[in-house]
């Protein structure tokens, strides 16, 4: 039990110290010396957990991606506006972490990583709206919706999410519900 709390205190530790070095500098600019320093921690501390700082940055976003996954498998049978405001207070509780991985520093191709997780859950949803449709263009009502709520998304969280999630998730479900009507026609 003790060492359990010393492996979640250095973990926590190094991923604050980093997202905290990542406002500052991107990605490529963070060294693991400097990071260690700051964290004060040693090298092979560092070492057990993660193998560079990549793979630091793939940890954090894989334990994003899944707490968010959670969050939409939870909550999909809801609709999309009730789980988009569940992902949005999501996001917003850990405010400072998303804006900092969305930032110019972060990793460009996250949100098209949290794309592709919403993928499996919305194409459900989106096939059983619209079965006389083909696949081809069921994805591309996904696509057409979601990188729109995503650009949505991206300057929300880059403006310092000032909006409550309520009013963002409304926003991007009227645009959803309106592309989903004309799809039908």
């Amino acid at each position: 039990m003790r060492q359990d709390a010393r492996v979640k205190y250095s973990k926590m530790i190094i991923q604050v110290n980093f997202v905290s070095l990542l406002k500052q500098k991107p990605l490529n600019k963070i060294t693991v010396k400097e990071l260690c320093e700051m964290a004060d921690i040693n090298r092979a501390t560092f070492y057990k957990y993660y193998m560079d700082i990549y793979g630091l940055m793939e940890k954090i976003e894989e334990e994003v991606l899944k707490e968010l996954h959670e969050t939409m498998k939870n909550s999909i049978l809801d609709g999309i506006g009730k789980t988009l405001v569940k992902l949005l207070k999501k996001m917003k509780e850990n405010g400072s972490l998303y804006i900092t991985l969305f930032s110019e520093n972060g990793d460009t191709k996250f949100p098209l990583k949290i794309f592709q997780m919403c993928y499996t859950e919305f194409s459900t949803y989106i096939n059983g709206q619209f079965p006389h449709l083909s696949p081809t263009q069921r994805a591309w009502i996904y696509v057409y919706t979601a990188q729109g709520s995503s650009g949505i998304l991206n300057y929300w969280i880059n403006d310092g999410m000032a909006e409550p999630p309520e009013e963002v998730a409304s926003f991007i479900e009227q645009l959803i519900s309106n592309t989903l009507k004309s799809s039908v026609s």
